[in-house]
């Protein structure tokens, strides 16, 4: 099969209707409902507002600042400041929040070339196992297409078997694996544990 007709056959199916939307203030109920699901587990950081410095209070609170500071990691300048841009997206399914993907198109960083890769993304408590990680994924792909990537790395856990599934359910071709440093293994959460960074990359069409 073609990487064209992968990618056409895996868009068919479930949440055909799902779209990836840039941060607005029009999701704020249903994205504050989703960042409350996610701070119940501890991690409020897949949405970046702990990043940002909200938490779901101030979320409610201040929802049209943290749509803006989202927006601005997307900016070109920050390329020359970081190394990389964020490139953030929501996934909208009804018009509701379901998830989000981060996507960097330069590989800027020690940590994104090894460990991050080019997409991040995270679906929300209530709506996993639902198959909205593979259509997210799938749309992150096209994405990164139109941005003009010819591939892309993207990267699990070696013990997230759903995460391994999606990337390779859209083609991913695994690379190597790689133990995470103690620095990385406690900036994501693994402190302490001796965990391999899967390493996958996608081909991806022209856009």
């Amino acid at each position: 099969m073609t990487v064209e007709a992968r990618i056409a056959d895996s868009s068919r199916g479930e949440h055909d209707a799902c779209c990836l939307e840039l941060p607005h203030v029009q999701f704020q109920d249903s994205f504050v409902e989703g960042a409350a699901e996610f701070a119940g587990e501890g991690h409020l950081d897949s949405t970046y507002a702990a990043f940002l410095g909200f938490d779901v209070d101030r979320l409610r609170d201040n929802f049209s600042g943290f749509v803006a500071d989202l927006l601005r990691m997307a900016d070109e300048s920050r390329v020359f400041l970081t190394g990389y841009r964020d490139c953030i997206f929501w996934l909208s399914d009804e018009g509701l929040y379901v998830g989000q993907t981060s996507i960097r198109p330069e590989l800027g960083t020690p940590y994104l070339i090894t460990y991050g890769g080019h997409i991040g993304y995270s679906i929300r408590p209530s709506h996993r196992r639902q198959g909205y990680g593979r259509r997210i994924l799938q749309l992150a792909l096209e994405k990164c297409a139109e941005m003009g990537l010819e591939r892309a790395l993207v990267t699990c856990d070696e013990d997230n078997t759903a995460s391994r599934r999606i990337i390779e359910s859209n083609g991913g071709v695994f690379e190597s694996g790689l133990v995470m440093d103690e620095t990385v293994a406690r900036a994501e959460g693994r402190a302490g544990e001796k965990v391999r960074k899967l390493r996958y990359w996608l081909e991806l069409p022209p856009a």
